[in-house]
């Protein structure tokens, strides 16, 4: 057999089948990349959930130190202002305890205690101090007792120790 036109090579693929192989290709290309998107970004999201969680516990312990700082510090404001109004109390009892001091009688000294006061001073006679200072700290006082001590120029040193008992403490506290 002998044919007057040369034998045409046969394509293994027709054009149309390379066409479909190629955009076959391309889109498997495309679902690989896509994938391995994901993985990445799973990956750098896992990392990123680790960092936060371990924000948060450092955030949490964080939170717990302040509120017990804080309850500290509403602690001492109590106590702060407790010594304030007992302060207050105390410098208006020793100014209204100075009040009662007569002109004539000096103080050398007094001490002021929760259930006590003890008065050191010197006063002219023992009747000046009897009429101007022991019945204010009679009224006071459940029980005072006063000693006297005679000086050379004819004056007298004074030891007045008062006491209170019950609930007269609230006087000076």
């Amino acid at each position: 057999m002998y044919s007057f036109t040369k034998p045409k090579k046969k394509q293994f693929f027709k054009e149309d089948t390379k066409l479909w192989l190629v955009f076959y290709a391309i889109s498997v290309f495309l679902y690989v990349s896509f994938a391995l998107f994901l993985l990445v970004k799973a990956y750098f999201y896992s990392k990123n959930n680790q960092i936060y969680n371990q924000n948060i516990i450092t955030l949490n312990t964080k939170i717990s130190s302040l509120t017990l700082q804080k309850e500290n510090i509403k602690l001492q404001k109590t106590i702060y202002e407790d010594i304030m109004v007992k302060n207050s109390l105390i410098k208006d009892s020793i100014k209204n305890l100075l009040d009662l001091i007569p002109d004539p009688i000096t103080l050398n000294k007094f001490l002021l205690k929760k259930d006590s006061l003890i008065i050191y001073g010197i006063t002219p006679t023992k009747d000046v101090y009897n009429l101007l200072m022991l019945p204010p700290l009679e009224s006071i006082f459940t029980k005072t007792d006063t000693t006297f001590y005679q000086m050379p120029n004819g004056w007298y040193k004074f030891k007045s120790i008062n006491k209170l008992k019950g609930n007269n403490e609230t006087a000076f506290n």
